[in-house]
């Protein structure tokens, strides 16, 4: 090898030495030639442990043994004889596919991720990461769009699949947590297997539209995204090559969103919007665990491994002294430069932030020596996992989380918290309450978010929060300043709002869940209506800035004019008034509105017919409640707790019949203020 020049470390190694580096020079030397050919005939590195640069198209093998070519584009396309998949997970951007700049990608040396940073997007930049996971043999791509904008960004992302063979047998598959998403997709080929697509995780708010026409090979997951002026935001997604249809569905069931999330990087990880957080983020700090021993880590980066023989954790703090058991706790960080303080997580995602009174950690090793490691020169501890331990938080109990990184469960609060709206001032019932953001990235003001699925900014007018702590025996009673909280939640956010609920959507991007009641005065070209709110099946304005407005009541009847009062009344799905400026008021929708008064008394003899004993005239009253539209569902909704078992069946039966299965009346009984 011309040009390589070995030269001894000094005059007096030996030959075996000079051999023994020789070979060390020429083993490196031979990783670094080490090449592999593609299909095409292309030669690129592949064993830098370092990381590499990969020339695309790039062959790797899934841990099935399956072959697949990443193309330029990010798109993946199985190889070898009877290759179910001709393309996989094709991004589209609102309609069009990312642009990328050079025919390459980035691997990570340390997961071996295939990583493409150098696609950009109308006025965005996105970058796709490809994971061939060999334990559960299934291929993880997560895709991250960036708004370098200072206004909101809303795109359309589209991931589709294109099955060879063509299609035999397909199904979408629900969310075990919520029936009516559809979180992923199984297709079955004529050659003996098929394609298993996961779109979101389990409880996810961001879910697709999942669409396979019968008689396609097409398979094509639709999310919308919204993303703040200077943020990104990300989708996960994974895929699988099955041999049956349960064995895909056992996939979607099995796989553990918080651990797919775990390995990828911590920022990353902040930004997935269609997969459920996981237990791996303290804040903004990560969560270290040990898989067969329990860690501690110190801040020149080494690791000492073995079992922790801590008895509890004692802390101050400036709400007070806390002790924790060991057996709540799952790790500590240590956080601050000058003045460190340890946060203490537990197992149900609380984190405890003071000073530990102890200032060692014991540690037992696999050789049985004990040692004391300073808490000076530790960076984080971590335990292995514990028997039965859950794979995220659910945080179901009261919380408040603060700006030092604490976040402790709470009892519920039994006084009202008054809160200053563009809707006046308003006196809260925390039970009514889901959520109060005091930190905002959109807004500098504070979010408050209701159990209904209301959601509105305002001013949270006190300046410290006495509550008692849910931890520890003794309910500790401390106070909280508003100024050091980020976030208080009473309750988890609603799953989903009931699609049949009235709401008004307002300008400022708030939302009520509620009704409209009273009446309302009309000026039209032509007279003054007086219009009973519950009547009204939607508002808008005629025009955008236009302080007229358009009326469409129950029985499709549509009025425009202008409204007398500057304000309209809401009684919220919580039970909370509110009155809502008509100049903020971008639509009313009310899916289910009251009938006029005549309607409804036909509509209440109809229904005691449904329990007549003549067959037919249950037949004859179902019937006509039928044709009269879904005007009769409110009614029905309000007189189905009530009625006789068959006369709810024929309710159920009416209602499937007038909304396609869309609605039912588990919601229960609704209120109306005529």
């Amino acid at each position: 090898m011309n040009g390589l020049m070995l030269t001894a470390a000094s005059a007096g190694d030996s030959r075996m030495e000079r051999c023994t580096v020789a070979k060390k020079y020429l083993t490196g030397f031979a990783a670094i030639l080490m090449i592999a050919v593609s299909a095409g005939g292309q030669i690129r590195a592949i064993n830098n442990p370092g990381g590499d640069t990969v020339t695309l198209p790039f062959r790797i093998p899934d841990g099935q043994g399956n072959q697949w070519m990443i193309f330029g584009n990010g798109m993946l396309q199985m190889q070898g004889p009877q290759p179910v998949v001709g393309q996989a997970d094709m991004l589209t951007i609102d309609g069009n596919q990312p642009t990328i700049t050079g025919n390459f990608a980035q691997r990570d040396a340390k997961t071996g991720e295939i990583i493409f940073d150098n696609m950009n997007f109308g006025a965005g930049t996105a970058t796709r990461r490809i994971l061939f996971d060999k334990v559960d043999n299934s291929i993880r791509i997560v895709d991250i769009f960036k708004n370098p904008q200072n206004q909101p960004m809303l795109i359309t992302v589209d991931l589709q699949s294109n099955v060879n063979f063509g299609i035999t047998s397909s199904t979408t598959v629900a969310d075990p947590k919520h029936a009516q998403n559809n979180i992923g997709w199984v297709g079955m080929t004529p050659v003996g297997r098929g394609l298993v697509e996961m779109y979101a995780g389990k409880g996810a708010k961001i879910i697709p539209t999942v669409d396979s026409q019968p008689g396609s090979n097409v398979v094509q997951a639709t999310i919308q995204l919204s993303i703040p002026p200077g943020k990104s935001a990300g989708i996960m997604h994974f895929l699988q090559i099955v041999q049956t249809p349960d064995q895909g569905q056992q996939f979607i069931a099995d796989l553990k969103e918080g651990k797919a999330l775990t390995s990828l990087p911590k920022d990353i990880r902040k930004i997935i919007v269609n997969f459920p957080s996981s237990m791996g983020l303290a804040g903004d700090y990560e969560v270290l665990r040990g898989d067969e021993f329990d860690v501690v880590e110190l801040h020149s980066g080494d690791q000492l491994k073995g079992t922790l023989q801590v008895q509890s954790y004692k802390l101050s703090t400036f709400y007070g002294d806390v002790e924790l058991p060991t057996d709540q706790v799952i790790g500590l960080i240590n956080v601050g430069e000058y003045r460190p303080r340890q946060l203490v997580v537990t197992s149900d995602g609380q984190i405890f932030g003071g000073q530990l009174q102890q200032q060692d950690i014991d540690l037992q090793m696999s050789s049985g020596q004990i040692i004391h490691v300073p808490l000076a020169q530790i960076n984080r501890v971590g335990y292995r996992k514990r028997p039965g331990e859950s794979d995220e938080w659910a945080f179901t109990k009261p919380f408040i989380s603060m700006r030092a990184g604490d976040r402790v469960e709470i009892e519920m609060p039994n006084t009202a918290i008054q809160v200053a709206t563009r809707y006046g001032m308003l006196s809260l019932d925390p039970s009514t309450i889901s959520s109060i953001a005091f930190q905002s990235d959109d807004n500098r003001v504070h979010e408050i978010a209701l159990t209904d699925g209301s959601k509105f900014a305002g001013i949270v007018s006190a300046t410290e929060f006495d509550v008692n702590l849910a931890t520890g025996a003794a309910k500790q009673a401390v106070h909280f300043p508003a100024s050091a909280i980020t976030r208080i939640q009473f309750a988890p956010a609603p799953d989903d709002v009931d699609p049949m609920s009235p709401k008004l959507s307002l300008l400022n991007d708030d939302v009520m869940v509620g009704t409209l009641i009273g009446q309302l005065k009309l000026d039209t070209a032509f007279d003054t209506l007086q219009i009973n709110a519950p009547e009204i099946r939607k508002i808008t304005h005629t025009a955008p800035g236009s302080s007229e407005v358009q009326v469409e009541l129950w029985d499709d009847t549509t009025v425009s004019g202008q409204l007398e009062d500057p304000a309209v009344h809401c009684k919220l799905a919580s039970g909370i008034g509110i009155d809502v400026p008509v100049a903020l008021l971008s639509e009313y929708d009310q899916p289910l509105p009251t009938p006029s008064a005549p309607t409804v008394d036909k509509i209440k003899s109809l229904v005691a017919d449904l329990s007549a004993d003549d067959w037919s005239k249950r037949e004859t009253a179902q019937a006509a409640l039928e044709s009269m539209g879904p005007a009769v569902l409110s009614v029905l909704r309000d007189l189905r707790p009530t009625s006789p078992p068959e006369t709810q069946d024929r309710m159920d039966a009416i209602a499937k019949e007038l909304t396609h299965g869309e609605f039912t009346f588990s919601q229960g009984p609704t209120t109306r203020d005529q």
